[in-house]
Formats: structure tokens, C-alpha cells, sequence
């Protein structure tokens, strides 16, 4: 295919299986600024919708990908940055659905599910994933980080409308971070709040790849279980698969790599489970990344990740 633009993956998540990604806003556009961000600090918090990239390209792409010979579960819109800013998601889910029957998914941070043209633009897509990290102003400031016109008493209000308009799957998701949004307090209220907005499930999370600020630590995972029970039966831990042996063997090269990686870091494992791709295979093509210094290594959490800096063209 050439290089990826809009594309990349897919992705082995264990919430949506073989995930294409499908990448609509440049990279760190976003309306929020939190502090856990894989992708690091967000340079241009935004709120004004508009197409950020051609449409017609994008449903492209998608297109093309899935000729391929690669099982893919999922199409997630997903990325760089928020994609409810791009005010041809509509469109893009409606022409993607128009081709082929592989379901539709949306991770959005929730912040604009006040707005009408939002969430018609979400209609049509079969399961979406708001995020929620905070129940008090305090905390929503503190974790998230919030461009300066977004209350979080109107985000609630929105998912609330959302819930009351939308027939597909809702799956909330809840990243919580040690000494910060974890507290008996906050947790009681985020229930309250769940209760409220009635998702088809709660994904509780933490942090698992390094953060966009350092300090940022993950909570403990006896008391994510804790906390997982407290919240009730459709709450469930979620985590990032390992190296699975049983997918059949898969595509890889550097492009699709670097499609990866220019989204998250990851490691070795996790990119030949994306790729569907023999660890070896995957290790000579970082390897000539190095040598080329389009990627860089680090450590987080004792995992050993790779990393670019490169943007998506």
C-alpha cells in the first residue's frame, strides 16, 4: 500500500480484537491535555470541528486495507488525537459501512458528546468509547488537563443525552492513576455517575505505557480488583494483550511499522501480535529503523518499548 497516512495496525486489543485503526486528526489535537497520554503533551487543545484531513482519502485507505489478507474484528476510529473534532466522521462512518460489514468503533474522550452534531455523527457507529477519569472538577483539571472552555458538569450532561439517543454499545472507559483519582471519595462518586449514564459495560485501566508527564503511576492491581468489585457487574479490568502464537501468520514492513509506532509506543511483542508477525521478522525491521534513527528504545514499568518521534504525513 505504499505509506500509511490514515491507517495502521491492525492492532491486537483484547476489548476489540484485530483492531484497524483509522488515524482523522493530526497528531495531539485534542480537546484534553491528560497527563497519562501515551502520545505525550498535547501542543494544540482544540474545539472547533473541522475536516482536519480528506475523507475521500481516509475511506481510501480503509478500503484498501481490507483487501488484505489480515483478519481485522474492529475498524476503530482512533489515533493522534481526538476524533470527534473531525466533522466528517459522520461521512466516513457511513461511507466505511457502505462496504463492508467489519463493525465500527469510536475511543473518543467524551468532551463533545454536548454537542447534537456529535452525536449524530455517532449514530451509525456499533460500539463507542467515551473515557471518564474524574468525577470532581478537582480532578478532571487535575488529570485531564481540559482546554479552558470544557465543564465538566456539561461533558456528564452529554453522555447522558448520548445514552438516552444512541442503540449501539457504550463501553466507558475509567483510567485511574495512584494518589490521584483513585480515593474512596472520587471512586463513590464516578459510580454515582456510571449509574447515571448506564454504559453496556465499565472498562477500568491504568497506566501501562509511559506517560506524557513522569510521576504518573499506575495503581496497584489488587486494588484496581477492589475497586472493579465496588463498581458492580459490568465493570471489567482491561489491560493490552501479549504475544498471541494462534493468529495466522501476517504482513510486515517498515512502513507498517512505523504506522505504529507513530501513533504509541510499543513493544517488540506487542507490535508482532498487531502485525500478526514472527517476533524475529518484526526484530530485523526495528533493527534497520535504528540503524536508519527513525525509531528510538526506552524503558517504562521494567518493558522495554520502541518509540519515533515521526509524525504521520
Amino acid at each position: 500500500m505504499g505509506s500509511l497516512r490514515y491507517i495502521f495496525g491492525p492492532v491486537l486489543s483484547r476489548r476489540l480484537g484485530r483492531s484497524l485503526g483509522v488515524d482523522v486528526i493530526p497528531r495531539k489535537t485534542c480537546t484534553l491535555d491528560c497527563v497519562y497520554c501515551e502520545l505525550g503533551l498535547t501542543d494544540k487543545r482544540a474545539l472547533r470541528r473541522m475536516e482536519y484531513v480528506p475523507a475521500s482519502d481516509v475511506i481510501g485507505e480503509v478500503r484498501a486495507a481490507l483487501s488484505r489478507p489480515d483478519r481485522i474484528d474492529m475498524i476503530t476510529f482512533s489515533g493522534s488525537g481526538e476524533p470527534t473534532l473531525n466533522s466528517s466522521l459522520g461521512t466516513m462512518i457511513r461511507s466505511i459501512k457502505g462496504f463492508t460489514r467489519i463493525p465500527i468503533a469510536v475511543l473518543t474522550n467524551g468532551t463533545l458528546l454536548s454537542f447534537p452534531e456529535v452525536r449524530k455523527d455517532l449514530m451509525e457507529a456499533d460500539v463507542v468509547l467515551p473515557s471518564l477519569d474524574a468525577a470532581t472538577v478537582e480532578n478532571f483539571e487535575k488529570v485531564n488537563r481540559p482546554h479552558p472552555k470544557l465543564q465538566l458538569g456539561r461533558i456528564l450532561e452529554g453522555m447522558r443525552i448520548f445514552r438516552r439517543e444512541y442503540s449501539g454499545q457504550i463501553w466507558l472507559e475509567i483510567l485511574l492513576i495512584r494518589g490521584i483519582n483513585d480515593g474512596d471519595e472520587e471512586i463513590s462518586l464516578l459510580k454515582q455517575i456510571i449509574d447515571e449514564i448506564n454504559p453496556d459495560k465499565v472498562q477500568l485501566n491504568t497506566v501501562v505505557r509511559p506517560p506524557a508527564v513522569e510521576g504518573i503511576l499506575p495503581v496497584r492491581r489488587a486494588d484496581l480488583e477492589k475497586i472493579c468489585s465496588f463498581l458492580g457487574p459490568k465493570c471489567e479490568i482491561i489491560g493490552f494483550a501479549e504475544h498471541d502464537e494462534s493468529l495466522p501468520p501476517g504482513q510486515a514492513d517498515t512502513d507498517r511499522v512505523l504506522a505504529l509506532l507513530s501513533r504509541r509506543a510499543m513493544t517488540l511483542a506487542e507490535i508482532s501480535s498487531s502485525l500478526a508477525a514472527p517476533l524475529n521478522i518484526v526484530q530485523q525491521l526495528l533493527d534497520k529503523l535504528g540503524s536508519q534513527e527513525m525509531i528510538h528504545t526506552f524503558e517504562f514499568e521494567g518493558k522495554h518499548y520502541f518509540g519515533t518521534t515521526r509524525t504521520p504525513a
